[in-house]
């Protein structure tokens, strides 16, 4: 459902625990360890992500839930999912995600827009001078701004609210997941080459993502995208707090898939 800008001034964080939890309800799950990805991973996409510092600290990986997942079963399938033993064991070795207390775990989650599919998305960029028409990232004096170095106007479009180049990306642009995942990208490194960050964040978006032509022809995006926020006094979802962490469930419900990204930020020193 379309919000008003008004309403969309707040995220949207479920914790859906006043409901009670069917207990008849179980979710199963399998790791894929055999699932490939075109961008993590690959001999073209991963050595940008590794000079842009994501390194082995940044996960894609796959899993298949058994049963189907309705809309409304979200929060019982992802308190399930951060509950598995098989989960908990490749999660555990793979990222800074730790359990403590499964029963006292709670997953708070953020949906994410999936309605832009197309990267003209990013002219906006242009638009608002953070991007010379050559394609080059204009530069500007870094600044630390509430823990992130800014060196360029990009990041600054996107993080500084004091910004009149914030205003170029509405509060529901900025929720949409094409935007998150370029926006994480944008952070990793200091390149200018805006190209690059271009050709990951698609290459991400399609691997992630699912999609079919609706019966108008037009492309729509069938997966559901949630934002892990907390896993409540049940567990620590990043080794350290940073505004760089990330971490996604992304439900594909046509082959029952869920795709996780993650990123747990480590200091240098």
């Amino acid at each position: 459902a379309q919000t008003s800008a008004q309403e969309s001034a707040m995220p949207l964080l479920i914790e859906d625990i006043t409901e009670p939890r069917r207990e008849d309800q179980a979710f199963a799950f399998h790791f894929l360890p055999e699932a490939q990805f075109k961008s993590f991973g690959s001999k073209d996409i991963q050595p940008l992500l590794d000079k842009w510092g994501f390194g082995p600290d940044m996960v894609m990986c796959t899993f298949r839930v058994e049963q189907q997942v309705q809309p409304e079963e979200m929060q019982v399938m992802l308190e399930a999912f951060f509950r598995d033993r098989q989960v908990l064991g490749v999660l555990q070795h793979m990222t800074g995600l730790r359990i403590f207390s499964p029963e006292k775990l709670r997953v708070v989650w953020e949906k994410m827009g999936t309605k832009v599919t197309s990267m003209s998305f990013f002219n906006k960029f242009q638009e608002c001078g953070a991007i010379g028409k050559t394609g080059h990232i204009r530069g500007r004096l870094e600044e630390d701004w509430d823990g992130v170095m800014l060196h360029n106007l990009i990041q600054e479009a996107i993080l500084v609210d004091e910004s009149e180049l914030y205003d170029a990306f509405s509060q529901q642009d900025r929720r949409e997941f094409l935007f998150r995942i370029f926006s994480h990208l944008v952070f990793g490194g200091a390149s200018n080459q805006w190209e690059d960050y271009f050709k990951v964040t698609k290459e991400v978006y399609k691997d992630l993502l699912s999609v079919r032509r609706s019966d108008t022809g037009d492309v729509e995006v069938v997966s559901t995208v949630a934002s892990i926020r907390s896993l409540g006094e049940g567990g620590r979802l990043f080794p350290k707090e940073s505004p760089l962490n990330f971490c996604y469930v992304i439900l594909d419900p046509l082959v029952r898939h869920l795709r996780v990204w993650y990123f747990g930020w480590k200091p240098i020193w």
